[in-house]
């Protein structure tokens, strides 16, 4: 049985080495020569951004560097466009790793952990914003892990897979790996790589592998496809290696890490050239890209089929989860940068008359950049909805997110209650009490610099009173007043000289008071000696005191007040 399967194979290599060669002569997307060799990676497409991954080689398998390449004189068309090149420089953007692992039961136990080790180390040297995401083949394939850049969740993932039975299913793993590629296209990583693990056995039982891997597959499906193929005796399997331009990687078991890390290392000399693409070539449509360069030799190019009708959509929340009063989960479209930790990225903001922007105090955000966790102040019941405010995307950190791109939250519990109105009411109130204390302020020293001018006026009046013995007793007064029903006060101040004359005729009196119930001459205050007094002049003109009608005079004191028909007098001495 064991030299039947030997046989089988050898006729199976044969065949392809045939195929190969045919599917050789067909290739002309690629072209190699004696200056070395020029080949497209990938094409990643998100308009109006291009973003072209390739390796450019020389003779002696040495990376040609940007400068030699743009000295060269790079030419890119997308279709019948030219577009332009002047920005090229070593690729440095993430990487998705697609990793379909085949654990069939009838692989060894020791070969199974070896390709999860394999595995393991992929994700140990992989870059910080580099994604994997994890594929188990046996029994269908099965997506077991969606792309993330978290390592922890990718090695617990990992440590979950176990072996089961069933045959590996390519062609539903082809499936759904371009099924989620074409789903989560912005929310993965630009550069995409598929790896497949598996033993040389599967490959042996499995032709269809190698001969999809040998054919144009990478190019129609825009990405770089490996397949490594684990064996006790590698070198009886480097054809394949051969026949598929690279493609298939035969390596020991215990080769199969270093094998994949080798391929990382490749990765790292890609370079990336970013353009943009023409408004007329949007849409639900595929076109053909060449990368050419002329002067490296004999026109060394590449050309690829990309698909158009990926759109840039911005980054914004699409789910809200209250965890708990002062703390919201958002979910995001798309990978964040990690740097947008500054509350004010983040705006929530009540959907009523309030218009309330909830302040946001913290933000944490999660290693994959999905997943953003804000402490708030309080929240109460009610509808909200929460924006980013230039929030850039780890893919594309010329993708930034509006303000108009708003996700509606409602709030059920947490009724309203008096935080909620001084959270709302607080500045202005703030605000209305500083005025009021300043208006205060104000009024107290303006009340104090006529208190006091008043009291030197009446010192300086008194004591020019002392030195005349002849001069007739005065006093100084100061009165307030104003009408019933009227809040408009008016103030006289002044010396009186032995008496002051009140009433309504101004031809009459000293002080004249517009008051229609007010005699033409009503009373007179009189001072004597020390005292000031006030007298009735006829009993048709009513003098009250404190309330208090009075006859003839009566002796006042600071603070009394006279009402004279509907006039109330505040006497201030």
């Amino acid at each position: 049985m064991k030299t039947f399967k030997y046989i089988v194979s050898s006729v199976w290599v044969v065949v392809l080495c045939l195929v190969a060669g045919f599917a050789a002569a067909a290739d002309t997307t690629t072209a190699a020569t004696g200056a070395g060799n020029f080949r497209v990676e990938q094409i990643y497409v998100n308009v109006p951004e291009m973003d072209v991954f390739f390796y450019a080689l020389d003779a002696d398998g040495n990376s040609y560097t940007p400068t030699v390449v743009q000295a060269a004189g790079l030419e890119l068309t997308l279709g019948d466009h030219t577009l332009d090149t002047s920005s090229l420089g070593q690729a440095d953007s993430p990487i998705c790793y697609m990793v379909a692992l085949d654990n069939s039961s009838e692989i060894s136990g020791d070969d199974f952990r070896q390709m999860r080790g394999a595995i393991w180390q992929l994700i140990r040297n992989k870059g910080e914003n580099d994604q994997v995401a994890l594929y188990t083949l046996a029994g269908g394939a099965t997506c077991v892990q969606p792309a993330t850049s978290d390592a922890n969740t990718l090695y617990n993932a990992l440590a979950k897979i176990q072996q089961v039975n069933g045959a590996m299913d390519m062609t539903k793993a082809a499936s759904t790996i371009a099924g989620d590629i074409q789903k989560e296209y912005q929310a993965l990583a630009p550069r995409k790589a598929v790896f497949l693990c598996t033993d040389a056995q599967r490959v042996v039982t499995n032709p269809g592998l190698v001969l999809g891997l040998m054919s144009d597959v990478s190019t129609k499906l825009n990405m770089a496809i490996y397949a490594f193929v684990g064996s006790s005796a590698p070198e009886k399997f480097t054809i394949l290696d051969a026949v598929s331009d690279g493609r298939v990687i035969p390596c020991a078991m215990s080769q199969m890490g270093q094998a994949i890390q080798e391929k990382q290392k490749m990765f790292a000399t890609a370079l990336e050239l970013r353009t943009e693409v023409p408004e007329s070539m949007y849409g639900e449509r595929q076109e053909i890209v060449t990368l050419a360069v002329p002067s490296l030799g004999s026109a060394v190019q590449s050309s690829t089929t990309v698909y158009m009708g990926f759109r840039m959509e911005k980054p914004q929340v699409t789910k809200v989860e209250v965890i708990r009063r002062n703390k919201l989960r958002l979910t995001l479209n798309q990978a964040i940068n990690p740097n947008a930790t500054r509350p004010q990225f983040y705006h929530v903001v009540s959907n009523d008359i309030w218009n309330w922007h909830v302040p946001v105090k913290s933000v944490e955000i999660s290693e994959d950049g999905r997943t953003v966790t804000l402490t708030t102040a309080n929240l109460y019941e009610g509808d909200y909805h929460v924006a980013l405010n230039k929030v850039s995307s780890r893919i594309s950190p010329a993708n930034v997110s509006s303000l108009r791109e708003e996700t509606d939250f409602v709030i059920q519990v947490w009724p309203r209650d008096k935080g909620f109105y001084l959270a709302r009411f607080r500045t202005p109130l703030l605000l209305a009490i500083v005025i009021l204390v300043i208006l205060g302020f104000q009024w107290r020293r303006l009340r104090r610099r006529d208190r006091a001018a008043e009291q030197e006026a009446e010192a300086e009046h008194l004591l020019a009173g002392v030195t005349d013995d002849n001069a007739l007793p005065r006093r100084w007064v100061t009165m307030f007043w104003g009408q019933r029903g009227s809040i408009a006060e008016s103030r006289w101040a002044g010396m009186v000289e032995s008496s002051l004359l009140l009433g309504s005729d101004a031809a009459q009196c000293d002080l004249c008071l517009p008051d229609p119930k007010i005699q033409p001459q009503h009373c007179a205050l009189c001072v004597r000696g020390e005292s000031l007094l006030v007298q009735t002049l006829n009993p048709e003109a009513p003098v009250f005191v404190n309330g208090e009608r009075i006859d003839g005079e009566h002796r006042l004191q600071n603070n009394d007040t006279l009402r004279l028909g509907r006039t109330t007098i505040r006497l201030v001495l």
